[in-house]
């Protein structure tokens, strides 16, 4: 494998890891503390489905800093932004409209290339 390869691969091993300890290490830590500290958990976590959805609109839209991208990303950001909304708005939840919004800018993305 080459290095480059080997970055990659690392990279995404540590966005992994550190996506689980986010997730998980709150948990557990709530569970052996008090229901006070646990309430704390509680409303921490019901924050990280609002920054997620966040975080995928600043990738999406990072790329549209630069002039030479045009229409080809911000149509698809766009789009994606209205599923988002729509589906939010209609079933509610973060994870469905959040899954919808990443496979319609994907597959515009392909679609437009």
């Amino acid at each position: 494998m080459s290095e480059a390869g080997w970055t990659l691969l690392l990279t995404v091993l540590a966005c992994g890891l550190g996506t689980f300890a986010l997730r998980a290490l709150p948990f557990w830590w709530g569970l052996r503390h008090s229901a006070q500290r646990s309430q704390f958990i509680r409303r921490w976590s019901s924050a990280i489905g609002p920054a997620a959805i966040a975080a995928l609109l600043v990738a999406s839209l990072f790329p549209l800093l630069w002039l030479s991208t045009g229409a080809t990303r911000t149509l698809p950001t766009a789009v994606a932004l209205a599923a988002v909304i729509l589906l939010q708005r209609l079933r509610g939840g973060l994870a469905a409209p959040t899954l919808l919004g990443t496979a319609v800018y994907a597959l515009m993305l392909w679609v437009s290339s």
